[in-house]
């Protein structure tokens, strides 16, 4: 049953991340929806595995998080790499500072830590607002509108798709290794998936 709420709960979470760094940017959240839930459900069981299987390397956890979703905005949403990386600091700081100032004002952190329950209502909370919040700013026509495209350097897609052949190979190193393969199964997972749509867009390029 932790598992599930652990699920739910999360999903809500990089739900409303991916929304508030989508829409602050003038990008319609609702064409990537479903392009976020699946990278987002793999990250989410990831991290669950990790957490309860490798203790060792949950503190990882985020920063993998963070390089994800920033390959997420530039081989899924296509934007440039400078741009992805600036969307993904945006989204996660608003997302966190509006969870802080939530907390803030319900329970304290240690109540949370103490006690599941507290963190997925924080969890909740923190979801439904930083989504209301990051479409009410689209709605009305707010945001960055900043042209990012003339910070998009030359041969970047085949920069790009060879970090993610690297990630790969060290990923299945470390699978090897230390004999963790079903633990980390879903990085290499969702690092295939960027893979494919990478090479596929370079393909329509020179086509």
């Amino acid at each position: 049953m932790n598992f599930i709420w652990f699920m739910l709960f999360s999903t809500i979470e990089g739900l409303s991340v991916y929304a508030l760094a989508l829409y602050i940017f003038r990008y319609n959240f609702t064409r990537f929806i479903w392009h976020s839930l699946i990278i987002i459900e793999l990250i989410n069981l990831q991290n669950y595995l990790t957490r309860a299987e490798l203790a060792s390397m949950s503190y990882s956890a985020p920063t993998i998080n963070i390089l994800i979703t920033i390959l997420f905005f530039k081989i899924i949403v296509r934007i440039p790499i400078l741009q992805s990386m600036f969307m993904t600091v945006v989204g996660y700081s608003i997302y966190m500072m509006l969870q802080t100032f939530i907390i803030s004002f319900s329970f304290s952190l240690a109540k949370i830590q103490a006690d599941p329950v507290k963190g997925y209502i924080v969890q909740c909370l923190t979801g439904v607002i930083g989504t209301f919040i990051g479409w009410a700013v689209y709605r009305k026509g707010f945001g960055f509108t900043f042209n990012f495209e003339r910070l998009r350097f030359k041969g970047e897609q085949v920069f790009v798709m060879i970090l993610i052949i690297v990630f790969i190979l060290a990923l299945l190193l470390m699978m090897y290794f230390q004999d963790v393969y079903a633990n980390l199964f879903g990085f290499l997972l969702t690092l295939i998936i960027f893979l494919f749509y990478s090479i596929r867009k370079e393909a329509r390029q020179i086509d």
